[in-house]
């Protein structure tokens, strides 16, 4: 049985300084390069301009790694994936002192991090009495962060759904968990709560891709739903060219990405700003995740998964019988979500028991709405587990 060892995260001196460096270095156009709306055809050369000089002059490396080992990290090999090359998962496990506890794996996206939960861990962890409180695991996915990512053709979310569970319930010897996803993360629960409803009976959602159900009436949706409905149509329209290259060419955009700092700034600033609510966007949360992917080495691999799960994440949006989540799951609509879907969508394609409409907090919602998120997980798992 695989076994995780306590990990201290941390990076050599030089490979710091030379990321600054390169930041310090970088070039910034004086002026936008056309007249335009800003951020209509991509970064902002004045947001860029603040962004190099907050990475130069605020961002604290030593901090980052402070943050990172207030909690537990672990590694976990998993030697006995048949077909597949030994995969190492790098985790945070963090527990409550609560007896009543309730396990809660907590799955990022891309470009997100793991990271993108730090701020929701200690109040899921330490909540006031009478609330429920949570043991909280947080991996890296495959390729990502100190995840390994198997070498050999055909590794999708569906076998990442099934190292999930194997590490929620044989490493950890939970036998009984809950979860929480948006992304990638969402995709990887679907499966999770097709695969594993008894292992895994309750799942939280802030994006939700799925069609519409029949003889739907869209008159019938709340603002916020045609709010998230508009979303959606501009995200298609003019957000998601990177979805095509990603997913047919990764190697080229993932090394071309990866060669510099300051291009995962740009590549991945855009699509931070574009994604979460401008006025709860802080600065520091997109440059620690730039950081952590440049140190790690891990950007060109993050971006396979666009590649070796394009057919499985289609068969997920598209057709909700295949893989039938059997899970009671519940699900929050952030404002600036980018793949978010009405109630009555979600009715049609799970069993879902919680739906909340927030004002605030978009696509990376631990990060721009900690509290909210928070607060709906309480509610949800308080009412159903």
């Amino acid at each position: 049985m695989a076994t995780a060892v306590p990990i201290h995260v941390s990076f050599d001196a030089d490979k710091v300084k030379a990321l600054k460096d390169e930041i310090q270095r970088a070039y910034v156009p004086p002026n936008p390069l056309l007249s335009s709306k800003p951020g209509d055809l991509g970064i902002d050369v004045g947001l860029l301009a603040s962004l190099k000089d907050d990475f130069v002059q605020r961002w604290s490396y030593d901090a980052l790694q402070k943050r990172i080992n207030t909690y537990p990290n672990y590694l976990v090999t998993f030697n006995d994936i048949s077909g597949f090359d030994p995969l190492s998962i790098h985790f945070v496990h963090a527990k409550s002192t609560r007896s009543d506890a309730i396990p809660l794996l907590l799955l990022h996206g891309w470009p997100g991090t793991f990271f993108d939960f730090h701020k929701v861990i200690d109040p899921l962890v330490n909540p006031p009495a009478g609330v429920p409180a949570f043991h909280v695991v947080i991996p890296s996915l495959p390729g990502f962060f100190l995840s390994s990512h198997p070498t050999n053709v055909g590794w999708t979310i569906l076998h990442t759904a099934r190292v999930m569970n194997r590490l929620m319930f044989d490493v950890l010897g939970y036998k009984k968990y809950g979860g929480q996803g948006g992304d990638w993360g969402s995709y990887i629960l679907r499966l999770i709560g097709s695969l594993y409803p008894e292992e895994a009976p309750v799942l939280h959602f802030n994006m939700f891709r799925c069609p519409a159900p029949k003889d739907e009436d869209e008159n019938t949706l709340s603002p916020a739903e045609q709010n998230l409905m508009n979303r959606r149509a501009t995200f298609a329209k003019t957000g998601a060219g990177y979805l095509d290259i990603q997913s047919t060419k990764p190697f080229t955009i993932g090394l071309a990405i990866a060669s510099s700092p300051f291009a995962t700034l740009i590549y991945i600033g855009e699509k931070f700003y574009s994604w979460s609510d401008p006025e709860k966007l802080d600065p520091m949360d997109l440059l620690d995740t730039v950081a952590l992917y440049h140190l790690s080495g891990s950007f060109s691999t993050s971006v396979l998964i666009y590649h070796q799960s394009a057919e499985l994440r289609s068969e997920l949006v598209m057709d909700t019988e295949k893989w039938r989540i059997k899970s009671k799951i519940g699900y929050t609509n952030f404002p600036y979500e980018i793949g978010g879907a009405p109630r009555s969508y979600i009715s049609a394609a799970a069993p879902l028991v919680f739906y909340n409409e927030r004002t605030s907090g978009g696509h990376f919602a631990a990060l721009d709405n900690p509290t909210g998120l928070v607060e709906d997980l309480q509610s949800l798992f308080g009412q159903n587990w």
